[in-house]
């Protein structure tokens, strides 16, 4: 009788108990990789205007290659990609402006960076703790009163022509998608 109490006896449900598992959004490959976009800002900036070749004075040995000093302040700053696209639609709207053959000196192309993403920084932001991130980072080789000299001037040329909205940075992505490696961005 137990024997066969035992083989009509429901065999009990096997549970099985895995750990709750809880999936994080990928990051957007801009923030995973902004080896591209970090990459067409260094080369913009370059070819903005015509500087003479680094004749190696003291101001310049403070100085690393163009691409480390973005990467540095890209890193340091801990800048996004959103404001590097505004930055760049900036440099786009001074480049546009500027004369051809225009010239300046061996550091204008770090000075036209800092300047556009200050400018960036201030127009996204109600307050500014990636300015002074900036301020900080580049103090070695840049005063505070640099930095704004390079705003004022920056804005000159572009004759204050700060606004971009959410349609121009989509467009400018979309005209350089293929030197941003298909760019994508966390925009809201």
């Amino acid at each position: 009788m137990a024997a066969i109490a035992q083989a009509t006896k429901p065999a009990a449900p096997t549970v099985t108990k895995t750990a709750p598992t809880i999936k994080k959004p990928a990051a957007p490959a801009a923030q995973q990789q902004p080896n591209d976009l970090l990459a067409h800002i260094a080369t913009m900036v370059a070819g903005i205007v015509e500087c003479p070749p680094a004749a190696q004075s003291l101001a310049e040995r403070r100085l690393p290659k163009l691409s480390n000093f973005i990467h540095q302040v890209y890193n340091k700053c801990r800048l996004t990609p959103t404001l590097l696209v505004v930055a760049l639609i900036y440099l786009e709207r001074l480049q546009s402006r500027l004369p051809s053959g225009s010239q300046g000196e061996f550091d204008t192309p770090y000075k036209l960076f800092l300047a556009s993403v200050v400018l960036a920084s201030k127009f996204l932001e109600d307050s500014t703790p990636v300015a002074r991130s900036i301020y900080r980072v580049v103090a070695p080789v840049y005063s505070p009163q640099d930095i704004t000299d390079m705003e004022r001037s920056f804005l000159g040329v572009i004759k204050y022509n700060l606004f971009v909205n959410l349609a121009q940075v989509c467009d400018f992505v979309e005209e350089h998608g293929e030197s941003l490696n298909r760019l994508e961005l966390n925009l809201q």
